[in-house]
């Protein structure tokens, strides 16, 4: 019973989610972040991580940096990639938290090792930079051809250079 209870939680989360997708497909984006936020306290990790993008951005409700890091981290705990690399962003960036290099690559590097193409896209930014490591092209160069290798276009482009 408590397995289809929670299976039937999982499918009803992945329903909110999917309204949420098609809401901001539409650029109605605050029908998105109800259905997101509905879809999240069901225990979706992706929902999250979208309102993670949603907060920090200012669709469909007030730019907040704080509560976009507070989702994004939540979705990262949940095992969702994609919130690493926000992370990384947000860290490389100084949005809602002092700049701190060393910590996007860390971000960045959890990302990746989740073969995330866009993780390793920016552990070679920071290689190439040497920004919170030391400066060093051929692992820039490696880190873009396996970005390339998950399909990041960019990533093939910097790797042939």
């Amino acid at each position: 019973m408590l397995c289809l209870s929670g299976a039937y939680a999982g499918e009803e989360a992945n329903r909110y989610f999917n309204l949420g997708a098609d809401a901001y497909k539409s650029k109605d984006y605050f029908q998105a972040l109800q259905y997101y936020q509905k879809a999240a306290e069901i225990g979706n990790a992706d929902a999250y991580n979208n309102l993670g993008g949603m907060y920090r951005n200012g669709q469909g409700v007030a730019k907040d940096y704080l509560k976009a890091i507070q989702y994004f981290q939540k979705a990262a705990e949940m095992g969702v990639s994609d919130a690493y690399y926000n992370l990384g962003v947000m860290y490389e960036d100084g949005e809602g938290v002092v700049k701190d290099y060393s910590k996007a690559l860390q971000y960045y590097q959890k990302a990746a090792e989740m073969g995330d193409a866009d993780g390793y896209y920016s552990l070679g930014v920071m290689y190439w930079r040497g920004e919170g490591v030391g400066k060093d092209k051929e692992m820039a160069r490696h880190y873009y051809q396996k970005a390339c290798d998950l399909g990041n276009q960019i990533g093939c482009k910097k790797a042939r250079k």
